[in-house]
């Protein structure tokens, strides 16, 4: 059966996680992935994700510092489609393997770079570690946790991100490049997926603003608790919805609070702070009334938004992963069979094939090498123009999602060119309950227009737009699309080549298929929450899931496009809030006979181990990531501790391991010497990755720092009534083609013209208004 990205040939020469995972798509998906690798290999292969993120590619050994090796290499890029590297600044360069020395020997190829912090501002050249990147920008002091001060964060969000990032602007850049004939370099950083993770910050949200009567926002400490049962086990509360909220209420006979002088909004807006701790603090004390089991019995019967924590083994064995197609079994020589993560998306035509696991160092260098010859010569040269425009003009999307995971993500796809029509709702997305202006980034770029699609009239203008979109997606719960008239048979007999979209939080099938979920629910079931948490903590709330499951939204709708200009045909895919997090934590979910348990930070919260770890300095904290040898080596000297590297507990990496205790306890007395300014600016001299970790929130970083704004994360804005202000932006830089950068719009704004396209006349656009049809009434939340 064909893939969607069948016939491709990509050469991965990443040795991270982003490039490796962007690779592992095109594998996943049909593509001929070749693993590019130095005599020494890869070093991730010591860590177990190498396993889940190499999966279905071949590997051959090429030196690119070897002159006698340089024709075997350009022969390879001759026949490539996509080249991955995510080499320091510079290195490429040295190593002759840029876009520009690419081009001139492919110009059709797409060169993909993932950096760390991007390639411009003052800390681009800083080590691009995920853990560096989340401590330079605040994101560990932006944690809560369970003592004071930054917080380690395990879950490789970012890497995780910038791999999708990555998938889409190269599946961009390939459908610009079937019309042009042209390729061209393509850019991301782990700093680009973090713009993506951070979805509260900007102008208006209601987290960290209290509105014109004095109302606070009561959302994540009520509707998000993680509140502790009779039996001392953790239940994640999910339920953001109003009616979701009252549900919770009524089977804790709570229901009253709602008649209460200012409760009748919650869980949005509460009169004062003393209000929502009272409030918050009945909540616990209901839940601790109950087991687990009798809760999430009542939950699942009554339909409250409450979950599980599961860890990330536990969950690729659950019946919701198993059901729909999320976990799968692999063989490879290493380990023989593992169970892994499954396929991101699912494709009903051009389904993912993943079962060949790893490959070995070097294993298919002969094979690959010797059939070039004979590839050299088939290849057909094929007359090239220039790339014009963003690399999605042309492309329509038609969106009816709610909230971050599935919106967000074609918020993703603007920036890229495509357009994206939002119907929404008389009240709106309910997303822009959670804004208090008429910016909300998860729709920012795209046109509004009012649709009561359970009305007659509504649903046969949703059938007109879909008549004519390449895309459609929606996030309703499994059975709501059948029942308004938008299902994929609905759809599709309308417009056969639509690319059909379900952005889920569950899944199509499995026991918890029809269960209301939100950014919470994947981050308990996933693995996430007990991870993030720390050895022998309580399982912790973390936001991840929703941009996580936009992002991989994102991806499996460019999958879908890509297999259309394949076989001409749109289909259906569904991608799961579920799956996307289970892909940030697949170094931890891989099982196989014989495998130890994947790493936990410290009871404290501080790191996984002495060398990448959290310290406190005279003034502050700092945050270390001295692995490897060298590294090593020059740290111990630079700290004057020379004689450590002649002391047998930590002559090498695995005593230093087993003493792992003691050196912690000699290097919190070291880092009090000097503040972490100072610190950071002497290891960085000796090449030791360190940076400071406090001293700055990460929402401020995101939208006022230099090197935000350098990047174009961070962008001016107006809103309509003439207010500036910045706003977060970007996911993929073009080296030939320009990115969208759209604006903030109101709730139906563009209703009237988006009718007019399709053949109304302004007195039927009238009457649609006068009776309800159309007409915005918003959320009632306005201040």
């Amino acid at each position: 059966m064909t893939t969607a990205t069948e016939g491709l040939r990509v050469v991965d020469a990443s040795r991270h996680m982003a490039g490796a995972m962007t690779g592992m798509m095109f594998a996943d998906n049909g593509s001929d992935v070749i693993k590019l690798e130095a005599p020494a290999g890869d070093p991730t292969r010591v860590h177990d994700g190498f396993k889940v993120w190499n999966r279905g590619k071949r590997s051959i050994v090429v030196d690119l510092k070897d002159p006698a090796e340089r024709q075997s290499f350009e022969d390879l890029v001759a026949t490539a489609d996509v080249f991955i590297n995510d080499f320091r600044r510079g290195v490429a360069e040295a190593l002759a393997v840029d876009h520009a020395v690419l081009a001139a020997i492919n110009p059709r190829i797409i060169s993909i770079v993932i950096t760390g912090f991007g390639e411009h501002g003052p800390l681009k050249d800083l080590p691009g570690y995920e853990h560096i990147v989340a401590a330079k920008t605040g994101r560990m002091a932006s944690m809560n946790g369970y003592r004071s001060g930054p917080i380690f964060t395990p879950t490789p969000i970012a890497s995780y991100g910038a791999a999708m990032l990555a998938t889409q602007g190269a599946l961009a850049a390939l459908h610009q490049r079937s019309g042009s004939g042209t390729g061209q370099r393509v850019h991301t950083s782990l700093l680009h997926a973090l713009s993506s993770f951070d979805m509260i910050s900007g102008f208006g949200h209601r987290t960290h603003e209290v509105d014109k009567t004095g109302r606070v926002f009561g959302v994540m400490p009520l509707a998000f608790m993680t509140a502790k049962t009779s039996d001392d086990r953790f239940i994640q509360m999910c339920s953001r919805q109003p009616h979701l909220f009252r549900n919770w209420l009524r089977v804790m006979d709570l229901e009253y609070l709602t008649t209460e002088p200012g409760l009748g909004t919650m869980p949005d807006l509460l009169p004062s702070v003393e209000e929502l701790e009272r409030v918050r603090q009945i909540l616990a004390k209901a839940m601790g009334q109950k087991t687990f089991d009798e809760w999430l019995e009542i939950f699942l019967r009554e339909d409250v938004g409450g979950d599980p924590f599961l860890s990330a083994e536990e969950y690729l064995r659950h019946p919701q992963a198993t059901s729909n197609g999320r976990s799968t079994t692999v063989q490879s020589d290493s380990v023989g069979t593992s169970l892994q993560i499954g396929q991101l998306a699912l494709l009903s035509e051009t389904p993912s094939q993943i079962g060949v696991g790893e490959p070995a160092l070097g294993e298919h260098t002969a094979d690959v090498l010797a059939s070039l010859p004979a590839e050299l010569a088939a290849l057909v040269p094929a007359a090239g123009g220039a790339n014009s425009g963003p690399p999605l003009a042309g492309v329509t999307i038609l969106e009816v999602g709610y909230f971050y995971a599935a919106p967000f993500a074609m918020t993703l796809l603007t920036q890229l060119g495509a357009r994206v029509i939002k119907v929404e709702p008389p009240a709106g997305d309910p997303a822009r309950r959670n804004w208090s202006t008429p910016y909300d980034k998860e729709t920012v770029g795209k046109e509004s227009i009012v649709v009561d699609m359970k009305s007659p009239d509504g649903l046969k203008i949703v059938h007109e737009l879909a008549a004519t979109a390449d895309i459609f997606l929606h996030n309703f719960r499994p059975g709501v699309p059948e029942r308004l008239g938008i299902g994929y048979e609905q759809l599709h007999a309308i417009n056969p080549r639509l690319v059909y979209v379900y952005g889920g939080c569950f899944g199509s099938h499995g026991p918890w298929a029809k269960r209301p979920g939100f950014h919470s629910s994947p981050n308990a079931i996933g693995g996430s929450g007990i991870i993030e948490a720390g050895e022998g903590n309580p399982p912790i709330n973390r936001t991840y899931a929703d941009p996580a499951g936009a992002l991989a939204c994102g991806t499996a709708a460019m999958l879908g496009l890509a297999a259309r200009e394949r076989t001409g045909l749109g289909q259906y895919v569904e991608t799961t809030m579920l799956s996307s997090m289970a892909c940030t934590v697949s170094r931890w979910s891989i099982q196989y006979e014989g495998k130890a348990p994947g790493p936990l930070p410290d009871h404290g919260q501080h790191g996984f181990h002495a060398l990448q770890r959290l310290y406190q300095s005279a003034d502050g904290w700092i945050y270390l990531q001295a692995e490897g040898d060298g590294a090593w080596q020059r740290f111990v000297d630079e700290l004057g501790l020379g004689g450590l590297r002649d002391d047998t507990r930590f002559a090498t990496a695995e005593a230093r391991a087993e003493h792992d205790e003691a050196l912690i306890d000699i290097l919190t007395e070291s880092f009090t010497s000097a503040d972490a300014a100072t610190w950071e600016q002497r290891l960085l001299a000796v090449r030791v990755p360190a940076v400071r970790a406090d001293g700055i929130d990460f929402g401020t970083f995101m939208l006022t720092s230099e090197q935000s704004q350098a990047n174009a994360l961070s962008v001016p804005a107006v809103l309509p009534d003439g207010r500036e202000f910045w706003r977060s932006s970007g996911s993929v830089e073009f080296s030939d083609s320009a990115t969208v950068l759209g604006k903030p719009e109101p709730l139906g704004t563009s209703t009237a013209k988006i009718l007019r396209e399709i053949g109304y006349s302004d007195v039927a656009i009238a009457d649609l208004e006068a009776r309800g049809v159309t007409k915005p009434v918003g959320n009632g939340l306005e201040d």
